[in-house]
Parts: C-alpha cells; structure tokens; sequence
C-alpha cells in the first residue's frame, strides 16, 4: 500500500534561503533557555567543583536540584575560598559569575553599576545581575511548561474538532468561547486567590488561558486541510484518524503553531511580571523580575535607577524577541 506522505506536494526545489536574523532568534532563545535552566551554573556564590582536604564536592551543581552544602570550617564557600593560600592543595572553581541572587552585604548596598558589579546591588547589597539570571530561571520553569502544556491540550482539541467536526466541532468551540469571555489578567488574579504562590497553579492556570489560541489555530488549518485531495485519499485508504492526524496533518500546521507558542511565551512573561509586581507571584522566587521590578519602584524617588531599569529592559527585550521570532515564522509560513 502506497504511504499517503507521497501524496502531499512537495516543496519546491529552489528552497527559501534561511534568514541570519532568524538564525540569530533561534539561537537567542537556545542561549536564554540553557541560562536559565542552568543558572546556578553560571552566576553563585559557591563553587562549580572543590576540593577539601582532599575530597571533592560540587555545590553548584546541587544547587540545581535543591540547596547546596554548607562550606567548610564554618565558613561559607565565598569565605573559604578567598582565604585559600597560594600553595594550598585545596582548590575552588567557581562559576563565569560569583555572586549569588540572595548573596547580601550591606557595604555595597544600592551600589551602582561598576566593573565588579555590572549592573550595581540592590538596596541588600545582592548583585543585580545575579538576580536577573536568576529571574530567567523563573520565566522558563513557569513560562514553558505552560506554553507546552496549552500547546499540547489546544493542538490536540483543535485537531480533533478540525478532523471530525460536527459535535466535535461545536463542542470545542463552545469550550474555547467560554474561556475567552474571562479576561486573561483578570482570570489570573481572581485563581490566584485560591492556589496562592503555588508554581503549579500558576502553570495549570497559565495553560488554561494559552490552550484556546492553539486550539483555534490549528482548529481552522485543520478544517481547511481536511478537503484536499490527500485527506480523501488516505481516508479512502483506510489510514486511521489518528494517523491521519498525527503523520499528516499535524506536520503541516507546526509552523503556525510555532507562531502561537511564540505569542503565548511573551505574554507569560508579562503575566508572571505582572502578578510578581502586584505581590502575587511564586512566594518563594525572590529573583522575579517582576519582584525586581517591584522593589526598584519603591527606590526610584531617591534616585536609584538601575534597580528598576535593568529588569524593565529584561523583560521587554525577552517579549519584544518573541514577538520577532513570531514574525519570522509567520513569514517563513507565508512563503
């Protein structure tokens, strides 16, 4: 039997040359998401590996996964470290940044930028680019798990309303009109009353309001897709549905829902900013950069302007290159 794939037109032989400036894109968000799922790799104030008496240890690396271990000689790690002789058998590598998000002194409080602290200290003395770094984390743990759960259920509702219509087809859309009734703001500070700083309440309810823009999409591609002349023949066939969605269709849509995906992680960053700002973000994260953002506020009357600055521009650069990395894919698509 003939693999239905064959059938789909092929793409012409001269293929579109790639843009460098989406290159450049795609190799931002790579960037921006190994920072910040390995950001206690790159800006701590514990070491990356150390050797204590002639054992070894990696603190940083288990600040990945939790807490790191409490230095040696009653000392922290910064301490010890700086205190190592020349001659000493013992050695610490630390990390392209050392300085901590949470690592306070009180000397260099409200410190502006300078060489050893590039973007200044807070009003704690916790170096602001730490803490941006961090911020970064929170953006990927709580933007892309949502992005990729509300991609995942709406590209599977709006296929399957797509492909089958009828009820299947009302019953979606109603479903997608309901939820597009709540504001998206105002939805998440009304359910954030009731999960609280939760980071998984936030996701479910980020994914809640990013699943509708995926199930419209790919919903409409599908309905067009479905009366080509492919579709009817694999049917006529015997391909299943699933695969028929799955191999076939799905494939052909991906890069509409890429632009989605792309949309929907901009406006989770200013969603998690906004109810960081708003004192309704995850309890727990104090490198928000919507908390930064916060606290900067509070300073800016008394002339300290890189508190507020450098985390406003954090964000709007991150929003503003998603939005270029949609504009890229869309026009890749309408090519």
């Amino acid at each position: 039997m003939t693999d239905v794939a064959n059938i789909v037109v092929a793409p012409p032989a001269a293929s579109v040359p790639r843009s460098p400036w989406r290159q450049c894109l795609l190799w931002f968000w790579v960037l921006l998401l190994a920072i910040g799922v390995l950001a206690p790799l790159v800006a701590n104030e514990v070491p990356l590996m150390a050797r204590v008496e002639g054992k070894w240890s990696f603190p940083a690396f288990a600040d990945l996964f939790g807490r790191p271990g409490a230095g040696p000689q009653d000392l922290s790690w910064k301490q010890w470290w700086a205190r190592l002789p020349a001659d000493s058998e013992d050695l610490a590598v630390m990390p392209p940044w050392s300085f901590g998000p949470e690592e306070t002194d009180v000397t260099r409080a409200r410190l502006r930028p300078t060489m050893s602290h590039w973007l200044g200290c807070d009003d704690t003395g916790r170096d602001v680019l730490a803490r941006l770094i961090h911020g970064l984390r929170t953006i990927v743990w709580l933007g892309v798990p949502a992005v990729l759960l509300g991609a995942f259920i709406g590209t599977l509702l709006g296929a399957w309303a797509g492909c089958r219509a009828g009820i299947a087809d009302v019953v979606v859309a109603r479903l997608v009109e309901v939820f597009v009734c709540f504001p998206p703001l105002l939805f998440l500070l009304f359910v954030s009353a009731f999960f609280g700083d939760s980071r998984l309440g936030l996701v479910l309810v980020m994914a809640s309001v990013f699943w509708t823009s995926f199930a419209r999409i790919v919903r409409g591609e599908v309905l067009s897709l479905r009366e080509r002349d492919f579709v009817h023949v694999a049917r006529g066939l015997g391909v299943s549905e699933w695969r028929l969605v799955t191999r076939h269709l799905l494939p052909l849509v991906r890069s509409q829902i890429g632009v989605t995906a792309a949309f929907c992680m901009a406006s989770a960053v200013v969603a998690e900013s906004t109810l960081s700002v708003l004192g309704l973000g995850p309890g727990d994260v104090a490198s928000s950069w919507g908390t930064m953002l916060r606290q900067g506020s509070d300073l800016a009357v008394v002339g300290v302007w890189h508190l507020w600055l450098f985390p406003a521009l954090a964000i709007v650069g991150v929003v503003v290159s998603c939005h270029l990395l949609a504009d890229r894919l869309r026009a890749r698509t309408a090519v």
